[in-house]
């Protein structure tokens, strides 16, 4: 990938930030809003919205309710996904990666980076045409 322009740095974890803080001065509501997916019992997935908390060193944190059906997959299957997307900055974020719950709150995160070799943290800009 080019890490010149837009995608400068080493970091993805302070790209993300850079970029958040941009579109919460653009965007015209939530730009912290997130579609997160995770999979049922028999692999079927959902995906529904919700507010992104923190962009850790190593993760993304959001708020839950370990007592719904969409807390019961992230605990269950262990992962989860999702995709930040900022129309007027024409940017879009992918993650997915492993979860586990913040201590003593209802927060998970998912975890991307160190720990967990098998998450990824792409960053993508779309094209302008």
């Amino acid at each position: 990938m080019d890490r010149s322009g837009k995608f400068a740095g080493d970091d993805p974890f302070a790209l993300a930030r850079e970029w958040l803080a941009e579109a919460q001065d653009v965007e015209l509501n939530d730009a912290n809003a997130i579609a997160l997916a995770s999979v049922d019992d028999k692999g079927m997935p959902n995906v529904r919205i919700m507010l992104l908390k923190e962009i850790e060193d190593d993760g993304f944190v959001f708020y839950t309710n370990f007592n719904s059906k969409k807390g019961a997959e992230l605990i269950t299957s262990g992962k989860a996904a999702f995709v930040i997307h900022w129309k007027s900055l024409r940017r879009q974020i992918r993650v997915r990666g492993l979860v586990e719950k913040v201590d003593g709150k209802r927060q998970m995160r998912i975890l991307t980076a160190g720990r967990h070799k098998a998450a990824s943290v792409p960053l993508h800009h779309a094209n302008p045409k």
